[in-house]
């Protein structure tokens, strides 16, 4: 008798969401912390009454925590690692493909065709698409996982060594735009509180804002919520005078 296929966790998919949090911290965040997270993480998997919302905040939790170190290692790769990227990608190609590739970048294609492309129909349409046959393009998406990985490496041995003050700078800079950030979230708290008619409808938005603090959705910007802010108050404005 063949053995019974093993459970799938009600939220396996979000739980996956937090691994992968987990997994791309910056190597200067907490280990304590990092520890506690993996904690909960398993505590997740064994429980299939874990509740949603649970797990959701504690992800939103991670991000906010290491939303600082991870911008300011997001610089970080920007500035150094996108060279060794490509450098460690052309090593990974074999000889034919990789004289393809080259030839792919000098006529003006990217790489980010096929990441940025949102749809399968964009996805037709993209350069690197057209430009390379199935298994080419396998090869070429393998080989560049195994690029992001070698200068992932790099960078983390440059933010805690040969670069390691200029990596703490920029994490100071984005700490004082995450507490920027979280008042324009308080200020919008308290234009919920105006209006009754309009409080869903912001705590709504500040539900989805502060999501944006997690590893894996988009990202919370000081602009954005200034425009949001400004949004709310000129609604709150007409609503109060009319």
């Amino acid at each position: 008798m063949s053995p019974a296929p093993a459970k799938i966790h009600p939220h396996q998919y979000t739980l996956e969401l937090l691994r992968i949090a987990i997994d791309h911290l910056p190597p200067t965040f907490s280990a304590a912390r990092k520890k506690s997270f993996l904690k909960r993480l398993e505590r997740y998997q064994k429980d299939a009454a874990a509740p949603f919302e649970e797990i959701r905040e504690t992800i939103a939790d991670i991000g906010k925590e290491s939303w600082a170190v991870r911008k300011a290692y997001e610089e970080m790769y920007a500035r150094y690692g996108r060279a060794s990227e490509e450098a460690f990608l052309l090593e990974n190609l074999d000889e034919g493909i990789r004289a393809k590739y080259e030839r792919f970048i000098h006529e003006g294609g990217k790489i980010n065709h096929v990441e940025s492309a949102v749809n399968l129909e964009q996805l037709r349409e993209s350069p690197f698409e057209k430009y390379f046959s199935p298994e080419e393009k396998f090869a070429v998406m393998q080989a560049l996982l195994a690029a992001r990985d070698a200068a992932r490496e790099e960078i983390n041995g440059l933010v805690t060594d040969a670069k390691k003050d200029e990596f703490a700078r920029l994490t100071k800079e984005h700490k004082i735009t995450q507490r920027l950030i979280e008042s324009k979230i308080e200020e919008l708290r308290a234009l919920a509180a105006v209006s009754p008619k309009w409080k869903p409808d912001i705590q709504d938005r500040i539900n989805t804002i502060e999501e944006g603090w997690s590893v894996v959705e988009h990202g919370v910007s000081l602009d954005g919520l200034e425009r949001e802010a400004e949004h709310w108050r000129g609604m709150l404005e007409a609503f109060l005078h009319a």
